[in-house]
């Protein structure tokens, strides 16, 4: 029997939570998965490693069916319409990634998630790489009073004051005619 131990270099594996924060998915989904076989990994004593490069070459499935067809447009009842509030405004110099971390935390802890909403999206500019294009859709039948969306968006904007420069934001309302 050799005296040499084969340990292998741990700065090429990352925990359960590590990859779970790299994929973007929840630690139980990640353990799911090693379990499965999905995701390769190795024990070592109680701990569950992962190869970077295993995280790095992870291909989730699509959840869901594939669409099949297109959608065609709708248009809503007027006592369930949609409507569309937008906002344009610049990440602060130098703070993009810490802009990132920002949504992820607020993703993570499940805030800001403006009641009455239908959909929710915080879009970067292909062109403008410090613009951010936010965008909620509400449901007119579920959708609270104004007092009650603009106290969630003071929230929203606090949370976000020091990477997002608010002096800069334009804001637009709107009624959605016709969507998908």
């Amino acid at each position: 029997m050799s005296d040499e131990i084969n340990i292998p270099d741990l700065q090429e594996y990352v925990s359960i939570k590590d990859a779970a924060k790299m994929l973007g998915l929840a630690y139980t989904t990640v353990h799911e998965y090693v379990t499965e076989g999905r995701i390769k990994a190795v024990r070592a004593a109680d701990v569950i490693l992962i190869p970077v490069e295993e995280v790095r070459n992870f291909k989730p499935n699509i959840s869901g069916r594939p669409r099949t067809s297109i959608p065609l447009w709708r248009i809503s009842y007027a006592d369930n319409s949609l409507y569309q509030t937008s906002i344009s405004v610049q990440i602060r110099e130098g703070q993009q990634e810490a802009f990132k971390r920002r949504l992820e935390e607020i993703r993570d802890k499940k805030e800001h998630l403006f009641q009455g909403t239908v959909a929710r999206y915080i879009v970067g500019s292909n062109k403008q790489p410090n613009l951010v294009e936010i965008t909620f859709i509400w449901r007119s039948s579920v959708m609270p009073d104004i007092a009650i969306r603009q106290q969630a968006l003071e929230a929203f904007q606090q949370a976000l004051d020091d990477v997002l420069d608010w002096t800069t934001a334009h804001y637009d309302d709107g009624r959605v005619f016709m969507h998908a």
